[in-house]
């Protein structure tokens, strides 16, 4: 299994802007496990809304979320397929627990994790999105502070266009480059980042997962200083 694309490549526009792809207003459900969890960092929602919006001028996304529970996004799955969504991307709360729920007419994008029965999936070279306390923001500053050596960077916004562009694009009947085929599923692979003190702004700055003034507020202004970083 080969690593894809290593942060920070900017990722290509599927095509021109879609003024018809299947026809009306080409509706994409995006179920999310838990929007409001910052330590979940498969998906970023409104990164995902944007690059729909940005290369599919009619296509409307439509937002599930689960809070976490599983049973409840069972049941917005089949809501959403009431609705008739033409795409369904998913970012399991349980993949196994899904699986009976994916329907063969119904296209589905796995997001973080891979729910069995999926047509295509975006994750990770190393399996499961890595758990982390607290915000991309929050572990930066404690690897600043020297309260830990190192953090996990997941390339979340990298992840959640690339899913994005894959929705899409079965819209418009065409496929993404830059995917393998494992296990019979088309698959994007992203590496998750080990950050050190050393990389905390050519890597996290850098892709604009934080901003140096965030990075340098408050408590860690003195720290900042020290170590050469403004």
């Amino acid at each position: 299994m080969s690593s894809a694309r290593l942060l920070p490549l900017a990722l290509a526009l599927v095509a021109p802007l879609l003024t018809a792809c299947v026809g009306g207003d080409p509706t994409i459900g995006l179920l999310v496990a838990d929007r409001s969890d910052s330590t979940s960092r498969a998906v970023a929602v409104q990164a995902f809304t944007d690059r729909v919006e940005a290369t599919c001028d009619e296509c409307r996304v439509t937002v599930y979320d689960a809070e976490g529970d599983a049973e409840t996004q069972k049941s917005q799955a089949r809501q959403a397929e009431a609705a008739s969504v033409d795409v369904l991307v998913v970012v399991p709360v349980e993949p196994d627990g899904m699986e009976a729920l994916v329907s063969r007419d119904l296209p589905v994008v796995s997001l973080g994790e891979l729910v069995p029965g999926s047509d295509r999936f975006v994750g990770l070279v190393g399996g499961e999105v890595p758990v982390q306390r607290g915000s991309d923001l929050e572990a930066a500053r404690e690897v600043l502070m020297g309260e830990e050596e190192s953090m996990t960077y997941v390339p979340t916004r990298a992840m959640t266009e690339q899913a994005a562009d894959v929705a899409v694009a079965f819209l418009a009947d065409t496929t993404p480059a830059g995917g393998e085929d494992v296990d019979g599923v088309e698959t994007w692979l992203y590496e998750d980042v080990e950050v050190t003190l050393d990389t905390l702004t050519t890597v996290l700055v850098a892709d604009g997962a934080i901003t140096l003034d965030d990075l340098c507020g408050g408590t860690t202004a003195g720290r900042c200083v020290r170590w050469g970083l403004r």
